[in-house]
């Protein structure tokens, strides 16, 4: 469609409005070829199949074949423009009808964002902190303390309770006199101190032993996820029915073969678990690491986000967390401007990487997709099902795919770096937010 009139405005930022001309002759065939196709099978009342009046099929079937032609010339022209004027729109276009009339031009405005144009700047010169640390005897030690706990055993005792000691307790909320939504409970079982409840609650469980009845005031925060209840006081009534102590599991031959270690031998206990924190703690150094770099490759590089795909991963970002949150009705979700920061990080680091593989030629490293591919699996007890799904679903190729581009750009830029070390412990690495 050679004989397109088009012209583009720049707008805001990235927008761009596209006005396009279509000739009234081009509409005008497309419509009469429409007709005619369907005169062929037409069914009308009086007439013989395929014999009706054209001019009673364009009176019987305007309204349709106008909506056809003006849906397939959109389609086609606009495809046409955006490939003769070299743009990349970032989303979808937003189409306005300016004239749609027989005999007459067809026009309409495209509105789009377009992909920002820009070159990579600091990718020579990459220089981050990088962190080490060192998984000392202490730690190793503090670990199995951990697994003795977790497979230890709670008993009563009678004694007035401390941080760590466990609790069977009935509890009463009121506010105003009144009881309130999930503000009490029967044979509710809390360890002190473990941030289960509010602090002024976790605080009135310390040093009461059972048989005691505590009643105490608790003012619920400012922002707390109940509205209802935001910043309002509450009386509770607890009566203490027992109050149990944590007995360590002792390690011996029984406790050793729990963890999968044939021998029984605590030495070799000891030996898997280092290898595991050694695993750990490569594992967050390098996922530190990367986080640095994306950081660095974002502060040296801001451009122009287009707002449309910032909406789109916002409005994907608030998918996620509802499924995550067992939510189907969107208007108890979150609002999707909680996620557009986030969302808009994501872009931006999006936009560079991809334009880092492009202008690097970077190629995906199949046999690094084959070996992601069997770590996640062979993490499932039914891996070769998970893989089947993988191998069968193209939308969950591309995420993984996606994934190892990602590792292989961080390696990329690893490779070009300096780095200023920082050590820390083990257990500040490992307790470390991302």
């Amino acid at each position: 469609m050679s004989e397109l009139e088009t012209k583009i405005n720049k707008k805001d930022g990235l927008k761009r409005e596209i006005k396009v001309s279509v000739p009234s002759n081009i509409v005008e065939l497309k419509k009469k070829s429409r007709f005619e196709a369907i005169a062929k099978k037409a069914k009308l009342p009086g007439f013989r199949p395929g014999k009706a009046p054209i001019n009673i099929i364009q009176n019987q079937y305007g309204n349709q074949v106008n909506q056809e032609v003006l849906s397939e010339v959109l389609e086609t022209t606009y495809a046409e423009v955006i490939q003769d004027k070299k743009l990349q729109p970032a989303g979808p276009p937003e189409v306005s009808v300016d004239q749609f009339v027989d005999g007459s031009d067809f026009k309409y405005t495209a509105t789009i964002e377009v992909l920002p144009e820009f070159e990579l700047r600091g990718i020579d010169k990459i220089k981050v902190e990088k962190l080490t640390s060192s998984v000392t005897q202490s730690d190793i030690n503090e670990m199995i303390e951990n697994l003795q706990k977790q497979r230890g055993e709670w008993t009563a005792v009678d004694k007035t309770s401390e941080k760590g000691n466990q609790l069977l307790i009935d509890f009463v909320g009121k506010i105003d006199d009144e009881p309130f939504e999930g503000g009490s409970a029967d044979d509710f079982v809390i360890e002190v101190g473990s941030g289960q409840m509010l602090p002024e609650f976790d605080q009135a469980l310390e040093g009461v032993k059972s048989g005691d009845e505590k009643e105490f005031d608790l003012t619920f925060p400012k922002d707390y996820h109940k509205e209802d209840l935001s910043n309002k006081v509450a009386v509770f009534n607890i009566k203490v029915k027992e109050v149990k102590e944590l007995k360590p599991a002792e390690i011996n031959d029984e406790f050793v073969k729990g963890f999968g270690i044939e021998s029984g031998q605590s030495d070799d206990l000891m030996k898997e678990i280092k290898e595991s924190m050694e695993k750990e703690k490569e594992s967050k150094i390098k996922n530190d690491l990367r986080i640095n770099l994306m950081k660095y490759l974002r502060e040296n590089n801001k451009i122009d986000i287009p707002s449309v795909m910032v909406h789109r991963e916002a409005h994907a970002m608030q998918k996620d967390w509802m499924r995550q949150s067992g939510i189907e009705d969107e208007e108890k979700a979150l609002p999707v401007s909680n996620f557009e920061e986030i969302a808009s990080e994501r872009v931006h680091l999006g936009l560079l990487v991809n334009e880092l593989v492009i202008s690097r030629e970077l190629k995906l490293d199949d046999d690094k997709v084959e070996t992601k591919l069997e770590e996640m699996t062979k993490a499932y007890p039914n891996g070769d099902e998970i893989r089947k799904m993988y191998e069968q679903t193209p939308e969950l190729m591309d995420q993984l795919k996606s994934m190892v581009m990602e590792d292989q750009v961080v390696d990329w830029l690893t490779e070009r770096s300096t780095f200023t070390e920082k050590e820390i412990e083990f257990k500040e690495l490992i307790n470390k937010q991302q």
